[in-house]
């Protein structure tokens, strides 16, 4: 079975260069849809928007100007996505 993890970046909108991570969520989920909900669930503002795409990846702000992005991931996916960039 195929672990997947939450592995996300943060910048605060009023400076956007200074970005942290990426960090990789302590909780590791069974499935893509499972991390979605949660990251969903994190992301609810009121307005009952999803905001993790067909792609399993993510955009969104805080209410105090922090922007977190990023995905749900397998190992494998991480990999190609993030370690073998040319």
């Amino acid at each position: 079975m195929n672990t997947i993890a939450l592995v996300f970046f943060t910048f605060w909108i009023n400076n956007p260069n200074a970005t942290t991570g990426p960090e990789i969520s302590e909780n590791l989920f069974a499935t893509h849809e499972e991390c979605a909900e949660f990251v969903n669930a994190v992301a609810e503002d009121g307005t009952n928007t999803n905001v993790v795409d067909e792609n399993f990846e993510f955009k969104f702000a805080s209410v105090d100007g922090l922007v977190f992005y990023g995905g749900c991931y397998s190992a494998e996916e991480y990999e190609k996505k993030f370690l073998q960039q040319s």
